[in-house]
């Protein structure tokens, strides 16, 4: 069971890699790879069975990419998700499903059914080990009523780094979770060599992943910004080599909201090393206007304009074979979103998985041989 030692640590990446390394592994022999995320908290909308159902984001990206669906069921896959109000729900006595009792049945039942399917089981958890603890069931307690071993992610650093990892340990060894290994993400090798024996943990450095980037599209995702109506977006153009297209959810600015948008911040150029589908679905709420076939490659600049509803402009935009995305947020609000923006891949962005498993894999095969142990 992957673990972080906190928020955005690359956790979803490396269980990712671990799926393909093993699956790598165990060709050979015929050898199956299961993946589950047992408690989700950002979820999807997906159709099984004929029913709709909610799903989390980072098992419907795994389901889609590793086409689990020829083997395993997605609400086994993601058995338990919480969502808004969830948690002040079983609070109140409100949510049965949430109580421990029934809370491990559906666990241990979704994990049985995966583990009758596969021969290695990467299990993701949702945050750090104490991540749950207000339902009774943190991540720690998860992984020991599955019996499945602990691998931690931390990112690379000296002190807050062994702060966050001493945190971890001891949080999976006060629910009697045994920890295989850690894995230190974005950081030079040389710096963890003695890390876990140094600070009498007794859990080897399973692999360091050095830091490193995927490639970028050398141009400009442009955004407009601003509450004013501009453009029906049923008018937008869908080039040939489009894929899929976007919920067309609304932000409705409040009025103080609207106030701010009347700033004059023009040209704003910033560094953005996202693709525009994530700063879509991540963080504005808008509209793609131009640029389908491009929403899933990575971009290193934005730019960000006023709206201006002039025929001209809406004219560049369709034109564009550049990302045009139209914020229904004020300009202060859309710059503050993509500043904080930490994009989550999209069960249809096969080309950035692709690129992160590129680029986690071949730091992680020595992981996995030691996760495949036969003990």
């Amino acid at each position: 069971m992957v673990l972080a030692t906190k928020q955005h640590t690359g956790k979803t990446s490396v269980s990712l890699a671990l799926i393909q390394t093993a699956r790598k592994l165990l060709a050979p022999s015929g050898g199956t790879v299961g993946y589950m995320k047992p408690v989700g908290q950002q979820w999807v909308t997906v159709e099984e069975g004929g029913e709709q159902i909610r799903v989390d984001k980072d098992a419907a990206v795994a389901h889609h990419y590793f086409k689990l669906q020829e083997r395993l069921r997605l609400s086994d896959v993601s058995p338990i998700v919480i969502g808004r109000g969830h948690t002040k729900a079983f609070l109140d006595g409100e949510m049965p499903s949430l109580a421990a009792e029934a809370f491990e049945a559906r666990l241990t039942s979704a994990f049985g059914a995966i583990s009758a399917a596969s021969d290695f089981v990467v299990v993701e958890g949702t945050g750090h080990s104490g991540v749950g603890a207000v339902l009774g069931w943190n991540n720690a307690r998860v992984a020991a009523a599955l019996g499945v071993e602990v691998v931690l992610v931390a990112n690379g650093g000296v002190g807050s780094t062994f702060d966050e990892l001493s945190l971890n340990v001891a949080a999976c060894r006060a629910e009697k979770a045994a920890i295989a290994g850690i894995i230190i993400n974005k950081c030079a090798p040389s710096k963890v060599a003695e890390a876990a024996d140094r600070f009498g943990w007794g859990v080897p450095v399973l692999a360091c992943v050095p830091y490193g980037d995927m490639p970028s599209t050398c141009g400009d995702i442009e955004l407009w910004s601003g509450p004013q109506t501009f453009l029906d977006p049923s008018c937008r153009r869908r080039p040939r080599q489009a894929v899929g297209g976007f919920s067309k959810e609304r932000y409705v600015p409040s009025e103080s909201a609207s106030s701010l948008a009347s700033m004059s911040n023009l040209g704003k150029r910033r560094d953005l090393k996202h693709t525009a589908a994530a700063v879509y679905a991540t963080a504005l709420r808008s509209v793609l206007l131009a640029g389908e076939c491009l929403r899933q490659r990575r971009f290193e600049r934005y730019e960000l304009h006023r709206m201006a509803p002039i025929v001209a402009t809406a004219a560049r935009a369709l034109a564009s074979d550049t990302p045009v995305l139209r914020s229904f947020m004020p300009m202060a609000q859309t710059l503050a979103a993509i500043k904080d923006l930490t994009p989550k891949m999209q069960a249809d962005d096969d080309v950035r998985v692709r690129q992160v498993i590129d680029l986690y894999a071949p730091h992680l095969e020595g992981a996995v041989s030691h996760l495949l142990r036969d003990d």
